[in-house]
């Protein structure tokens, strides 16, 4: 499991390693992809915001989704206030995939 890591694995690890690596990512995918996504969201004005965990590819936030949680914020949220909501998602989206897959 990956949590906060931010590389990206080579495909030889992965093919060494041979299991299955899930990742939490603090935004929802296939969008905003990369460091930073709940400023992405925040810049783009989306009113739903969330996590995703997915198997990790040697390709940046490409693998296969696992399980997502999303909530709705309004117009009047801060930046800081959506990286609070996207942190406790990450937490329990993580969660409930490793209950998944275990």
């Amino acid at each position: 499991v990956l949590a906060r890591y931010m590389q990206v694995l080579s495909p030889s690890f992965l093919d060494a390693y041979g299991r299955d690596v899930v990742n939490i990512h603090h935004g929802l995918l296939p969008s905003f992809k990369g460091g930073h996504p709940y400023r992405q969201a925040y810049a783009a004005g989306v009113r739903i915001i969330g996590a995703t965990a997915h198997f990790v590819t040697a390709q940046l936030d490409e693998g296969p989704i696992i399980a997502q949680n999303a909530v709705a914020v309004t117009h009047r949220e801060s930046l800081d206030g959506i990286k609070d909501i996207s942190e406790g998602l990450e937490r329990e989206t993580l969660s409930y995939a490793v209950s998944l897959v275990a």
